[in-house]
């Protein structure tokens, strides 16, 4: 399971979890939030805003290789520019990317199916997690993560696609996130 809703609200000084809803929103998360998140919870933010602008863009691949090479840019950036939010480096390097089609580390993720998921690696998992449950919350125009409702949905799509693993994930994932 990715530590993203964790690390939201102590990170990103988030209400309490005994509170009913717990929401931050990403589009506000600046590089000052980003630097002092630990690797695992940068990695699950990054993959979570990945999800989100693929969800808009409708791409349903994500490129590893491509992905890793974007966290080192992003941390570099961050570096610099530490009041500015993550989401305009993000547009920006979106604005000026080109897709990168297949090769060894593309995963389409509308081919997916949930035994592929749960038999994948456990880094790879985590990154798909988040990179999905950005893709959903993109499908429904919303860049703010509710914590609680984060965290029950991921519970419910590996236990959805433990049982199940012969359909895809991208739909257990979306109607997870209905």
């Amino acid at each position: 399971m990715t530590l993203l809703p964790a690390v939201l609200a102590c990170t990103l000084g988030l209400s309490s979890p005994g509170q009913a809803q717990v929401q931050y929103d990403m589009s506000r998360a600046t590089c000052t939030d980003y630097s002092i998140m630990s690797p695992p919870a940068q990695r699950d933010f990054a993959a979570w805003m990945s999800g989100w602008y693929n969800g808009k863009a409708g791409r349903t691949e994500i490129n590893l290789q491509v992905y890793q090479a974007n966290l080192a840019t992003m941390q570099k950036w961050c570096t610099a520019n530490p009041s500015a939010t993550v989401m305009s480096l993000i547009e920006t390097a979106f604005r000026n990317a080109s897709s990168v089609p297949g090769g060894p580390a593309s995963i389409d993720v509308s081919g997916i199916t949930c035994g592929d998921f749960v038999a994948s690696p456990p880094e790879t998992q985590l990154i798909v997690s988040a990179w999905t449950a950005g893709y959903a919350s993109a499908g429904k125009d919303a860049a703010k993560i509710d914590v609680k409702a984060f965290a029950r949905h991921e519970k419910a799509v590996h236990a959805a696609c433990t049982k199940n693993k012969k359909q895809l994930l991208l739909p257990t994932v979306g109607k997870s996130w209905q």
